[in-house]
């Protein structure tokens, strides 16, 4: 029988307490085994590996309303006011995840369901695991039934290639690309549609899907990826899903491969809008794929991401991941990576940079509102010295309310959320009996923190230092004043400081080696701390859109900025104050400590189409993405823009209905973007 979704939700909604055992695995088994067996089910035309259901975001929707119930323990531990105030945020995250696909593509579903009875049979004698072996079972189970139903509406459409491959995987492993590339969208469906827990990669597909390729004709090849990739582009899934190529072994060999090439040159053509695609990059990386890749960038192609494999692999060893699940780490989401068996929980946390300082400048207080969210302090800074060491104990604060309340929240997970598909892939779920969210079964159970802000705050800490210490322009109390009035009658004071003063993304040493002192600042107080799930934090410094949330809440700052407009954008300049040009942007960032940034450091690089015109364009861009990932950097994106073009496109929209920007950490069109917004690019696009 197939039901609405009104019918499913309203079923969904009476499982919102954990079961009688104390967890809510039971509760969220029964719903996902009755969505499965009463879905709808539709095979649309394009479809050509799998069919659609009217249940996404249902489960979704039942652990938001738990997650609820615990909201009034933030009050309770006087966390209100930070997090109101967006000076500091913590929360959950299970929404940036990915299946051990190796598992995923090597038995496929049913020889996942296979794999959990031999543990079962392993572990009799533990009523415990045998609960988490018997939950799981249910909707592997429900799985296998909702494909063969799949199967049999597929071929009542006359999708006989589709409804075969579907049936031969209720009983096989997949035996061919096809059914590789059918097993991933199948299993995406399962985690992210049905079990709510967002599924943020489909994995190094050139080397998953490699076995399977020589197996084909270049030309069928060929074919099936370009059709996948349009495929996974109608799953519309939220910030894009990315798939990543390249990389090395545990050995240190180059991952790339043929299928790498396919996977690029076909991806630049697809012209798809909701997927993105990470290249890792390694001293072996071959360069004719790098420029292949800019060439895709200068045609259009935004959100390909270049990203240090080398750098990655550092930065998650040093967070104590071992080497071997370091080299084969994954990336979730944007540019968070995690290594094999980890649980990568990269958006818990975040601190408004920014606000450390206004909490530095108004006795704890925040300039909107008068809010007491940061430490009270007795002001007269007499020295920048002081200043500088008061800025940094507010914002080591801010880190730790962070963390706090991200523990108050992820210590819930037994009464929020489970994860029975996801738990099912995992070897160290297995093992341990236990879902990955209710009891902590991942071999790395890891929590973030990300600083938002940076550049605001460099920029108008050496906005400070040389107005009032160094030109001795005005007192601190004046300045502080100032900004408090959202620079009331002081806008050529404003715009001096904006367009003159010195600002980080110059490769100069002064704001590049703040950058970098208040990134090693954040490392001590965050990375490799204890979380309550037996992990650690991990540090990122990114903001992706949430610095318009933020910059919303942040008074007026001393760079130039005004109250409440947005703040800098991930580990870049502040748009408009990289003058000096893309190459002492890089150099800038890469004085960063990306080691201590396993959760992601990115900077965006804007670029006129007039300056990367050529062969000679092609080989600039890749000797500076050669020489930043040499000198330390952890990734970076491209946004190749033409001024005339984004106005025109702004005037006439149905002109440009397939143009794409990269918003932050994902690739968007141009037309569906705020008016602010596209003023924005056409502002960044003015070089």
């Amino acid at each position: 029988m197939s039901l609405n979704r009104e019918a499913l939700l309203e079923y969904a909604l009476k499982n919102i307490e954990a079961d009688k055992n104390g967890d809510v695995l039971g509760a969220d088994c029964k719903n996902i085994v009755y969505l499965l067996d009463n879905c709808e089910i539709t095979a649309p035309e394009k479809n050509r590996f799998f069919i659609n259901v009217n249940c996404d975001g249902i489960q979704t929707q039942v652990t938001y309303k738990r997650m609820e119930l615990f909201n009034y323990e933030i009050a309770d531990n006087g966390l209100s006011a930070g997090n109101e105030a967006l000076a500091y945020t913590g929360t959950y995250d299970f929404s940036h995840t990915t299946a051990e696909w190796e598992s995923v593509l090597s038995l496929g579903i049913f020889g996942l369901r296979k794999r959990i009875s031999e543990y079962a049979e392993k572990n009799g004698n533990d009523s415990k695991k045998q609960r988490f072996y018997n939950e799981i079972s249910k909707v592997y189970d429900a799985a296998l039934r909702f494909m063969k139903r799949a199967s049999e509406i597929a071929e009542k459409s006359g999708k006989h290639e589709m409804a075969k491959g579907i049936s031969n995987l209720t009983k096989n492993a997949p035996a061919n690309l096809f059914e590789a590339m059918q097993t991933t969208v199948i299993y995406y469906f399962l985690q992210h549609m049905f079990e709510g827990t967002y599924l943020r990669t489909l994995g190094r597909l050139d080397t998953l899907f490699y076995p399977y390729y020589k197996k084909e004709t270049e030309e069928a090849a060929k074919e099936l990826v370009f059709d996948y990739l349009k495929e996974i582009d109608t799953l519309k899934a939220p910030s894009n899903i990315p798939f990543a190529i390249g990389g090395r072994d545990k050995d240190g060999n180059s991952l790339i491969n043929e299928l790498s090439y396919v996977f690029l040159e076909t991806y630049k053509i697809a012209k798809t809008n909701n997927t993105k695609f990470h290249m890792l990059c390694e001293e072996n990386t071959p360069t004719d794929i790098i420029e292949s890749a800019f060439e895709g960038i200068r045609e259009g192609n935004n959100s390909i991401v270049f990203m240090s494999d080398k750098k990655i692999t550092e930065s998650l060893e040093k967070l104590g991941i071992e080497h071997n699940d370091a080299v084969n780490y994954h990336i979730v989401g944007c540019y968070e990576c995690g290594g094999e068996g980890e649980l990568t929980s990269s958006c818990n946390a975040r601190v408004n940079i920014p606000m450390a300082l206004e909490f530095t400048l108004n006795n704890g207080k925040t300039f909107l509102g008068e809010k007491p969210a940061g430490l009270e302090n007795s002001g007269g800074f007499e020295t920048f010295d002081e200043l500088y060491k008061e800025f940094k104990r507010q914002l080591v604060y801010m880190c730790g309310c962070a963390m706090k309340t991200t523990d108050l929240c992820e210590k819930h997970y037994r009464q929020v959320h489970s994860a029975p598909f996801l738990s099912g892939t995992y070897i160290s779920a297995l093992e341990k009996g236990g879902d990955l969210y209710c009891d902590y079964t991942a071999k790395y159970n890891d929590s973030s923190v990300n600083g938002i802000g940076l550049a605001t705050a460099v920029d108008s800490l050496a906005a400070i230092k040389k107005l009032v210490y160094e030109d001795k322009t005005m007192s601190l109390e004046n300045l502080t004043a100032i900004l408090k009035s959202d620079w009331k009658d002081s806008e050529t004071l404003r715009l001096t400081v904006k367009r003159k003063f010195p600002k980080f993304g110059l490769n100069e040493k002064y704001t590049d080696e703040t950058a970098k002192d208040i990134a090693d600042v954040m490392y001590r107080a965050i990375g490799g701390k204890p979380n309550v799930k037996g992990g650690v934090y991990r540090l990122g410094l990114f903001s992706i859109d949430w610095r318009w949330e933020f910059g919303s809440k942040t008074g007026a700052s001393a760079d130039g900025r005004l109250a409440g407009e947005t703040l800098s954008q991930n580990t870049s300049a502040t748009f408009g104050a990289d003058r000096n040009g893309a190459t002492a942007h890089m150099l800038s960032v890469a004085a960063i400590d990306a080691s201590q940034t396993p959760n992601g450091t990115i900077v965006d690089i804007d670029l006129h189409s007039s300056a990367v015109k050529g062969r000679n364009g092609i080989k600039a861009l890749v000797a500076t993405l050669k020489t930043y990932f040499e000198l330390g950097g952890f990734a970076v994106h491209y946004n190749v823009l033409d001024t005339e073009i984004l106005k025109d496109a702004k005037k006439n929209p149905e002109k440009y209905p397939n143009l794409q920007v990269r918003l932050c950490g994902w690739n968007v069109l141009f037309s569906s973007l705020s008016e602010k917004e596209k003023d924005e690019f056409i502002a960044r696009s003015l070089k």
